[in-house]
């Protein structure tokens, strides 16, 4: 290498170094103009706690009663038309009276994660890729063919006529009749009929029938709740996504609903536990329990309500029933909480 090729390396590489040395001086100004000052608010920071705090909308239930569950895990609610109340959890349903006072277990094949009980008390049990159905004594009476190894029943709902399955595995709503047989899927996208089609990112998928006979979806991923006919025609669908009470939150809620004898629905959010009630039409009117109420990290917020409109929630984590009459109205009898 000649001296004057060496010259220039040791001039090149003095101005690299000048450069690096530039530059860190440069980026690490940036930093410290940017980092938040002792006591400053972080721009950056991700907080969810403001949107945990109830906003101004009011609550008009309170809660009167409360039902304690010998289950490890406690999974799905439903209350039948002659008043009894079912609760499934580990491989059993537990039987409660109107009052809350246990009235049997019934031993079941496996965990079911949903079920539904008609006015007679007959059980529609969701046992993973089938329906499995139970007398009002408890007995089994049929166990309806396997929907398929990729089927998560998620949900069972009840018209007049038909039985309703949310298949959260395969995306569908499966319409039966009552003897169990396969009618129909509900909710398969066609551009066609206008039906997005259903976006389940978890095993949280539930249906309901109204005081019309029509069907309603939770589609989780979209945060909405959809109408669809018996034929399965999509009508219309109300939701949105966001942080705010109004809205539903997360990767996908509602997780649970059920639909009130007005029309009203009454709806759960897991990721930021909460419970609301809507008109009809999607506007939210009240807020029937916040995170405060809740262990932090629960989901599985069943819902169920009976003839008088009485609100059931399932909390999971606390093992427990709880129930909520609107105010004003008289506690259920045999419960001990004043009004």
């Amino acid at each position: 290498m000649s001296h004057k090729d060496a010259g220039m390396g040791k001039v090149l590489t003095a101005g690299i170094l000048f450069l690096s040395l530039a530059g860190v001086i440069y980026f690490g100004f940036l930093a410290l103009r940017d980092e938040p000052r002792p006591g400053a608010k972080n721009p950056f920071e991700y907080d969810i706690e403001s949107y945990k705090k109830k906003d101004a909308t009011p609550n008009f239930h309170r809660e009167v009663q409360r039902i304690t569950l010998d289950f490890a895990l406690p999974r799905a609610l439903a209350v039948a038309g002659n008043g009894k109340v079912y609760v499934a959890g580990d491989q059993a349903v537990a039987v409660f009276n109107a009052d809350g006072t246990a009235a049997g277990r019934i031993d079941i094949p496996g965990p079911a994660r949903c079920l539904a009980a008609d006015a007679e008390g007959t059980l529609y049990l969701g046992l993973g890729d089938r329906l499995a159905v139970y007398d009002s004594a408890g007995r089994p009476k049929s166990e309806w063919p396997s929907l398929g190894e990729k089927a998560v029943l998620t949900s069972v709902a009840l018209s007049r006529a038909h039985v309703y399955a949310a298949d959260a595995g395969n995306r569908i709503v499966w319409k039966y009749d009552r003897q169990g047989k396969l009618l129909g899927r509900i909710g398969e996208k066609n551009e066609s009929r206008d039906i997005p089609g259903f976006i389940i990112p978890s095993p949280f998928f539930d249906v309901a029938v109204d005081p019309d006979g029509f069907l309603w979806a939770a589609n989780t991923g979209r945060h909405s709740l959809e109408n669809y006919t018996e034929g399965g025609d999509f009508r219309t669908s109300w939701g949105e996504s966001g942080m705010d009470w109004p809205q539903f939150c997360g990767c996908c809620n509602p997780s649970h609903f059920v639909i009130l004898s007005d029309g009203s629905v009454v709806t759960s959010e897991k990721g930021i536990a909460r419970v609301k009630v809507y008109n009809r039409i999607g506007n939210l009117v009240s807020i029937l329990a916040g995170p405060e109420e809740f262990q932090e990290g629960t989901v599985g917020l069943d819902l169920a309500r009976d003839g008088s409109d009485r609100i059931y929630l399932l909390d999971p984590p606390g093992r427990l029933v709880r129930i909520f009459v609107k105010k004003g109205e008289a506690p259920a009898a045999g419960d001990g909480r004043k009004p």
